[in-house]
């Protein structure tokens, strides 16, 4: 249902306009780690001819339409849906880009939308609804050459965070983030708080949202040329008061171990990479008042969980469309009741992050996972018919750990967006098929920059396991362009 716009809003969208901000700058994300450091600050040299580069704007138009189940929850009525959105960024450098001091930097979104759907072309938005609706997603201040040394920077505003499969953080918020890049290690701290949404539709926060501080860091090493090792950690401070639309407050600490390998010669192995998380802390759900006017306390409930997630891939660049097979799984321990087990929180999900081909969920574009109360695992085959494209085929198996936890509340759930259904009381949660063609045009010169463009067709299926014989099995199709320049 199209919701009417607030006045704060609407401030927003000439606050977006007028920044016409950009194309993603490089940040010391876990798909960065293999980036040298620096060479030593010399004068710059410039060709005949050319000019040094203070200033850069950059254009995104994403065009999608499909056919599924409203919002993509499964079970619900389906129909067709398509999305327009126009994404412009703008990157400013002092003195200049090559060697630059200090970076401006800003994106926003201008999204319509005929319904709520989500597809692997896009950057998720939690604040995607029918109709119309702008967001200014990043802005900041970044000072690099620390000490006139390359290997440290800091920047200030609202950022994106993402890790490769997103159970970190997969999300924009406004910190102070310091980064470090060497040739054999790599890492940040950050410390940040959301504030607003920055959203034409909706720009306060929903109290889930409200008064929580992160305080996340990550280091890795580089083990040698193909491997690395790290550490990742996010402190959490739920600081909002007793709010009955805030039904959870978590306190603690999420630590966890990662490793990678690219590009491995090996019989058996090409590439790898693992994710351990581990949480603890303390859970506060607010004090409620019944129907007869009497206060009920809320509980106070220590915490603790774990979750791991992997894929393993083995590619043959020298057989016939290149074939890479792979195998993901995850797991997470197994919650005794609501208060128990790993969770994710308002900046994570269960995203894998590809900013070279698209992104998706960890068993496809269509279904999502709640990485709780969760076990699953699938075999891919990626493929490369010809230049430039791909054809991906991914096959997934989803149960429950604790199959009468998850009957009792879609909370605690496997799977998000069952919509207003509850699993039954069984483990199997169902299986996924999910297909994907990616192209994308050779780069076109113009004007002295390049003109790209992508193309994705997506269909996926979802066979309802025993766990969700209510709701049924479901499917959605796909196909969207998007064009950068």
């Amino acid at each position: 249902m199209k919701r009417t716009f607030r006045q704060h809003g609407f401030a927003l969208l000439p606050l977006s306009v007028a920044l016409a901000l950009a194309g993603p700058l490089a940040h010391a994300d876990d798909e960065d780690l293999d980036a040298a450091a620096q060479a030593p600050i010399e004068t710059p040299m410039y060709a005949p001819g050319e000019e040094p580069i203070t200033s850069e704007f950059f254009h995104k138009f994403t065009v999608e339409g499909g056919y599924g189940p409203e919002g993509s929850r499964l079970g619900e009525d389906r129909s067709g849906f398509y999305n327009l959105r126009y994404e412009p960024s703008f990157a400013w450098y002092s003195p200049e880009k090559r060697w630059a001091k200090w970076q401006v930097f800003g994106r926003a979104m201008l999204n319509y939308s005929s319904d709520e759907n989500t597809t692997g072309l896009q950057e998720d938005d939690e604040r995607q609804v029918e109709g119309f609706s702008s967001e200014l997603r990043e802005f900041y201040v970044r000072r690099n050459l620390l000490g006139d040394d390359p290997r440290f920077a800091v920047s200030v505003g609202r950022q994106r965070y993402y890790d490769r499969f997103g159970i970190w953080w997969d999300d924009s918020i406004e910190s102070v983030r310091f980064d470090y890049n060497d040739t054999f290690a790599n890492g940040f701290v950050a410390l940040g708080e959301k504030f607003y949404y920055y959203n034409s539709d909706e720009n306060s926060l929903d109290p889930r949202e409200e008064d929580i501080t992160f305080l996340m860091g990550q280091y890795a090493y580089r083990l040698d040329g193909k491997n690395w090792v790290g550490v990742r950690m996010q402190l959490q401070n739920d600081h909002s008061d007793n709010d009955p639309e805030d039904n959870e407050d978590f306190r603690g600490v999420r630590l966890g171990l990662f490793v990678r390998g690219d590009q491995i010669d090996h019989a058996l192995l090409s590439d790898y990479h693992l994710e351990l998380a581990t949480l603890a802390g303390r859970i506060e759900t607010p004090d409620t008042v019944d129907n007869f006017g009497r206060v009920r306390q809320g509980d106070r409930e220590n915490t603790r969980g774990w979750a791991v997630i992997g894929e393993v891939g083995k590619s043959f660049p020298e057989m016939t469309w290149a074939p890479r097979f792979s195998l993901r799984a995850g797991i997470t321990d197994k919650p005794d009741d609501e208060f128990d087990g790993f969770r994710l929180n308002s900046l994570q999900s269960d995203r894998i992050n590809n900013p070279e081909t698209y992104s998706a969920g960890a068993v496809g574009s269509f279904v999502r996972l709640n990485m709780r109360n969760l076990m699953f695992y699938g075999v891919g085959l990626e493929t490369r018919p010809h230049d430039r494209g791909h054809l991906d085929l991914r096959l997934s198996d989803i149960y429950q750990r604790n199959k009468e936890l998850g009957a009792m509340s879609n909370q605690d759930f496997a799977l998000r967006g069952v919509g207003s259904r509850r699993a039954s009381a069984d483990r199997g949660v169902g299986q996924v098929f999910d297909i994907n063609y990616f192209w994308e045009m050779f780069p076109v010169a113009y004007s002295g920059r390049y003109l790209n463009m992508h193309l994705l067709v997506n269909a996926s299926y979802f066979n309802a396991g025993d766990a969700m014989k209510d709701v049924g099995d479901d499917s959605q199709v796909s196909v969207g362009v998007v064009v950068r320049y």
